[in-house]
């Protein structure tokens, strides 16, 4: 019988659920951390993923048992991935690290301009609806959640930027021509 347990990313991080539905709550989460204790050094948001990727793809059967008893901790798959990535030749490296920086930015300017239309519905002189209008306290509510939504979002983005462009992937001293 197979495990009812699987992994799957949400809000960026991979995280495993002891059963068939997202009703119950992540038992675990793969954070850097998780990867980065094999390197010693820290890892950039396209390594991540990359590796988180690769945990999603190759977790066992028996992991899986673990996540859904509760048990699960990170071991073989985790170095497994690190491994992996390490194993990429640098001109793929360059690419996942382009195409993330690419996938964040596009995600940070539609993040913005969220936020922005939710302001300015906000200050909308022309508001949708009176004061005095039963619903209009639930979507002044609502649009103050999107403007503070976003900006988080914003925030958390040009953080994970800023990480990303401080990659260096050996590539700088003209490694890709090897």
């Amino acid at each position: 019988m197979s495990p009812n347990a699987y992994v799957c990313f949400k809000n960026g991080l991979l995280r495993g659920y002891p059963g068939e539905e997202e009703v119950e709550p992540a038992v675990f989460t793969w954070t850097y951390d998780d990867f980065e204790q094999y390197l010693r050094e820290s890892i950039t948001p396209s390594m991540y993923r990359f590796m988180a990727e690769y945990v999603c793809d190759n977790i066992s059967k028996e992991e899986l048992y673990d996540i859904q008893g509760g048990d699960y901790s990170h071991g073989g798959v985790e170095e497994d991935a690190v491994n992996a990535y390490f194993d990429l030749h640098i001109n793929k490296r360059i690419a996942l690290h382009t195409q993330m920086l690419d996938d964040m930015r596009n995600k940070k300017a539609v993040a913005e301009a969220k936020e922005a239309a939710a302001i300015d519905a906000l200050l909308d002189d022309e508001a949708s609806f009176w004061e005095d209008s039963p619903i209009n306290h639930e979507y002044t509510e609502f649009m103050r959640g999107l403007v503070i939504e976003n900006r988080k979002k914003v925030d958390r983005l040009e953080n994970e930027i800023h990480e990303e462009e401080q990659w260096c992937g050996g590539h700088e001293e003209g490694a890709e021509n090897f």
